[in-house]
């Protein structure tokens, strides 16, 4: 049997360097499709979760005149973060952290709008994990997720069979895991001859 695919869930080491720069080129569409569902007011305080190499923090910066923060638990991802980003951080409109999505040191109500963009999948314990995306999102903010597969993808079998760690979830099952977190509302955006999801649930 094949080894699986590491680096996905947790980019380590040299090779680290190089998934991340591919993450940002592949996920690009997802990225833009992503933007074009979200409202962003230029007062939203916001944190993107499993930060990756932080283009997404980049774009969401142009967005807000708030904080736009990071956080990764991959060594290698935060630090790409930072690098992306590092007007921003010397400027203190940006801080990056290397944190566990389980166990978060963020105040609650903290946040004006959360993302997630191709990080779900390795998260355990989705339940709870949602749970505690909630507890940091202010009263009436968002938690949008972006992903690359609605659950419908015909490589989802492969990429399950190879990538260490993953699971996919489908925009029901997204919705359902997310009211019982202690979202008010989830909306389902599916981009059109694509595979391509974003849910974006209201607190």
């Amino acid at each position: 049997m094949a080894e699986k695919i590491t680096q996905c869930m947790k980019p380590h080491g040299e090779e680290g360097f190089e998934t991340i720069k591919n993450m940002n080129e592949n996920h690009r569409d997802i990225s833009e499709f992503a933007f074009e569902c979200i409202d962003v007011d230029e007062n939203d305080k916001i944190l993107d979760i499993g930060c990756g190499g932080g283009v997404n923090i980049e774009k969401f910066l142009k967005l807000t005149n708030n904080n736009v923060d990071g956080l990764d638990y991959s060594e290698v991802s935060v630090n790409a973060s930072v690098n992306q980003n590092k007007k921003a951080v010397d400027d203190g409109r940006c801080h990056i952290v290397q944190a566990d999505v389980t166990d978060m040191p963020i105040d609650d109500e903290e946040y004006d709008l959360v993302s997630a963009f191709e990080t779900i999948y390795f998260w355990p314990d989705i339940a709870n994990t949602f749970k505690e995306v909630a507890r940091i999102v202010k009263s009436g903010g968002k938690f949008m997720i972006a992903q690359g597969t609605d659950g419908n993808h015909p490589d989802d079998e492969l990429w399950l069979s190879t990538v260490e760690g993953m699971h996919v979830y489908t925009a029901p099952e997204l919705e359902k895991y997310l009211i019982d977190a202690g979202f008010a509302s989830a909306e389902i955006f599916k981009k059109e001859n694509d595979y391509i999801l974003v849910v974006i649930a209201e607190k």
